[in-house]
């Protein structure tokens, strides 16, 4: 690595803006000036009329209210299919579409026009062949079929909008696949919903890439206007879809933003409990304490470590490799049906949830745009026949609910986003090192011994008698994981397998001061597995929350740095390089080059120096001692929203336990009950989402199965 004194583009230090020869600027300049983003939702998307679901065309005082709140980015959820005719799209469906994108345009805002849901005819089917529809019916795609509509589509909103400037950003689609059929068999491998794999995604590929190529052929501004494209299903744990098989744009990279939307299910849209779980009023420290069920905290989806977690995730997917991401939708439910003290407290939780979320937002390179319907009351028919008690209006679009039309209507949601999210920390996109040629790499490989306990493997930089990184505010370093097999999930006994692993990767500094020692919790192996990712940490100091980064005692005296790396029934490798200490003023320094020795290593690491590379892999991975297997046995699982039910056979009758445990090793739920001989199944609730094992003993029987858990 040659690497010294580095101008650094890194997250909280400055922003440098690109030169573009082109028409418009690259997405990369336009979106820290989208700022706020507002949903113009149920209405122009409605099918055939904007005003079938009680809201009108947005008009001046709608639109000029928006901007008055504090939002500088609307989102035009928009119906194209219904309002066209063998493909052409009707001319004054067009013109009413324009004439609001004009009216926020005139207030210097953002415009995202997209193509939304629209009875379906291209989020329903991201197949292509026979399938089954989302009403359960043998159906037929033509995937080309849909591509060509789309580009068809494409072509005529683009024509029509070709002088605009950069103020008017498309997006290719909504939500594509969120309605796939649930059921039970070997094709609903998603917790029960159609699974949504490479394959499709190749075909979603194939509708953004239409979208991209109708807009660029239209020429002028479209050459190089932002264009949006989804995740599938928007769905955030779908993101490595998008990020592995990334649309191919004609105007080349720099041109498109990335999309995702974020409804945390039991505060978003949860109308009432469930036996597998509960609806969450309260988030946090906004609770009324005696109802800890009813409110969101932990890991719990929608808490502060998930929404960290997850804009964390898409920063290093998108964001990092510049491409901003959008999320195109997000908010939780307004719950009034509630009264006196819990509702007072309710609107609380509400008002903190949606502050802390858009910071966050922002913190990573992601632009906050809040769902709105425009509905206030509280209880209305949704598209099924069934009540909602829930809504998430923020600006007044009906004037059944009074006359003061683009007046907000919650103010504490509007006010705790526009002060957190004004005082949030800045984002800028990761600082880019170039491989040189001779530079070298480390490369480390990880075995583990034993199968019934975390073991730990250590890299570490020693620095003997300290040195002074006072002037320093944060760390940066390249990283990828390779978890060549964990064990665990190949779940064969031969290989030394019982279904049952996990790794967590953290970074750890030390200093003199009382020997004080501190940590950060990067991820899983799997979140920096298959591209080599920059990763920036903090150096807090000693005032400083250690919730944000490494937090030292003294900054003046740090005599370690490295990398722990825990797990069980690991064997995997992990590529480290160009490691360097930043500066506010946004310069940096090497901290190691590993042209020189190589750093220690304990437990289950060994490192090695291999020539240094872009991609991040190396020698092709050598096992060491397999993992001691517990009994490899059959259990049969069923994942569903809330509830995890397993099934298995007991040898003889006796007490048995039924444990969750997530990627920490932390257990998320449990049971004791007694097992009899033969068949058993035994289920466990739980409101944790993401990753997790299942594990169940009985006697010196062990089953073990890794689950999903949504």
């Amino acid at each position: 690595m040659n690497v010294s004194r580095l101008l650094s583009l890194v997250a909280g230090f400055g922003l440098m803006a690109s030169i573009s020869a082109f028409a418009l600027p690259k997405a990369s300049d336009i979106y820290p000036k989208m700022g706020l983003g507002y949903n113009i939702g149920n209405t122009m998307e409605v099918p055939n009329d904007p005003t079938n679901w009680g809201n009108i065309v947005p008009n001046k005082t709608i639109i000029d209210g928006i901007k008055a709140a504090g939002f500088n980015t609307i989102r035009i959820p928009c119906a194209w299919y219904t309002h066209s005719t063998n493909g052409v799209i009707d001319e004054n469906w067009l013109k009413t579409v324009k004439d609001v994108i004009d009216l926020a345009i005139a207030n210097d805002m953002y415009v995202m026009l997209n193509s939304h849901w629209d009875n379906g005819w291209l989020e329903d089917n991201v197949f292509d062949g026979a399938h089954i529809d989302r009403n359960g019916q043998n159906s037929t795609t033509d995937a080309k079929a849909i591509a060509e509509l789309q580009g068809k589509f494409w072509t005529q909103i683009a024509n029509y909008f070709k002088s605009y400037d950069e103020h008017l950003i498309f997006a290719s689609a909504n939500e594509p696949g969120v309605n796939d059929h649930r059921g039970s068999g070997a094709a609903y491998t998603d917790n029960g919903q159609l699974g949504f794999g490479a394959d499709r995604m190749n075909i979603l590929k194939d509708y953004h890439e239409a979208c991209l190529k109708a807009v660029r052929a239209t020429g002028g501004n479209n050459e190089t206007r932002t264009v949006i494209v989804q995740v599938p299903r928007t769905e955030h744990d779908k993101a490595d879809l998008l990020s592995a098989q990334y649309p191919e744009d004609p105007a080349g990279a720099g041109y498109t933003m990335a999309e995702f939307h974020y409804y945390p299910y039991q505060l978003a849209f949860m109308p009432a409990d469930e036996s597998w779980g509960k609806v969450y009023y309260y988030w946090e420290d906004q609770t009324t304490g005696a109802d800890a069920a009813h409110t969101c905290s932990g890991s719990a989806t929608g808490s502060k470590s998930d929404i960290e977690k997850t804009f964390s995730k898409m920063q290093k997917l998108f964001s990092d490799k510049g491409i901003p991401v959008v999320i195109g939708e997000m908010g939780i439910a307004g719950h009034y049906t509630l009264s006196g003290s819990d509702l007072e407290m309710h609107q609380k939780a509400r008002a903190a949830w949606y502050g802390y979320t858009v910071a966050t937002a922002k913190k990573h390179g992601l632009v906050p745009v809040v769902w709105d319907t425009g509905f206030e009351g509280t209880s209305a028919k949704i598209e099924d026949g069934s009540i909602n008690v829930n809504n998430f209006t923020i600006i007044r679009r009906q004037a059944a609910y009074g006359s003061d039309l683009g007046s907000v209507v919650d103010k504490q949601v509007m006010n705790a986003m526009v002060t957190q999210f004004a005082a949030a920390e800045e984002y800028t996109p990761a600082q880019k090192i170039e491989v040189k040629e001779g530079d070298k790499a480390l490369w480390v490989t990880y075995n583990t011994k034993i199968s019934t306990a975390s073991e730990t493997g250590t890299v570490r930089l020693n620095f003997n008698g300290g040195v002074d990184w006072s002037q320093y505010t944060a760390i940066s370093f390249q990283l990828r994981t390779e978890p060549v097999s964990v064990i665990g999930c190949v779940g064969d006994s031969t290989k030394g397998c019982n279904g049952y692993a996990w790794t967590s990767v953290d970074a750890f500094g030390m200093s003199t001061a009382a020997s004080s020692w501190s940590d950060f919790h990067l991820g899983a192996m799997e979140d920096f597995k298959s591209v080599l990712n920059t990763v920036t940490i903090k150096l807090v100091d000693a005032d400083g929350d250690k919730a944000d980064g490494l937090k030292f005692k003294d900054k003046s005296k740090v005599t370690a740095f490295g990398i722990n790396i825990y797990a069980t029934q690991l064997q995997g490798t992990m590529y480290l390089d160009n490691i360097v200490l930043i500066k506010a003023d946004g310069t940096c320094d090497t901290l190691q080059s590993f042209d020189a020795d190589l750093p220690d290593t304990d437990g289950i690491a060994k490192a090695q120096l291999i020539d240094a590379n872009a991609d991040g892999t190396g020698p092709e991975f050598v096992a060491g001692i397999k993992a001691v297997a517990a009994v490899n046995s059959k259990m049969f699982v069923n994942v569903q929203q809330g509830y995890v039910n397993a099934t298995f056979t007991a040898a003889k009758a006796g007490e048995a336990s039924a444990k969750l445990i997530n990627g920490l090793g932390q257990v998320i739920a449990s049971q004791n009950f007694t097992a009899h001989a033969g068949a058993n199944t035994v289920q466990l609730t739980t409101g944790y989402r993401g990753a997790a094992m299942l594990l169940v003993k009985q006697g010196s029987q062990k089953f073990m199965q890794k689950v999903i858990l949504k």
